[in-house]
């Protein structure tokens, strides 16, 4: 996903140790994320509320989550949540690069918009908005601060 922000960190890898890399990512288990009602104290999390305005908590548990209305993806979009008709199959990838967490669309007709504003990789911090497509769900990104 992060090919172009990656470049020049990968020209200076081996094409095998980034083959290898990639192999490790792809091959790891993957159990289904779901909102939780409890509000995470540690890591990165999606916040949200659902139609009937109970707030939710999407923990960010794996280094990159696909969300989507498919059932392919890390995190599948449910019908309680409003604005879910303008999110596509798969809509975007929230991925860790660096130490910190970036969201992609997969595509150029999943619209991303962060803070409000159309955007397209975007590096996330703590209470930035997301919305996946037009009038689609949205979402507060949230993330511990560190206790150093």
């Amino acid at each position: 996903m992060l090919r172009w922000l990656r470049r020049k960190a990968e020209e200076q890898k081996g094409e095998q140790e980034i083959e290898a890399e990639t192999q490790r990512h792809e091959t790891e288990p993957k159990l289904p994320l779901e909102f939780v009602t409890e509000r995470p104290n540690v890591g990165a999390w999606l916040e949200m509320e659902d139609r009937d305005g109970q707030k939710l908590f999407l923990p960010l548990a794996y280094s990159s989550v696909s969300v989507g209305t498919s059932e392919e993806c890390d995190f599948r979009l449910s019908d309680n949540l409003q604005g879910v008709d303008k999110v596509n199959p798969k809509h975007a990838q929230i991925e860790q690069w660096r130490g910190r967490w970036v969201i992609v669309p997969f595509d150029r007709n999943s619209t991303v918009f962060v803070n409000g504003k159309r955007a397209g990789e975007n590096v996330l911090s703590d209470g930035m908005e997301i919305q996946l497509g037009e009038g689609g769900v949205k979402f507060v990104f949230r993330e511990a601060k560190s206790q150093e």
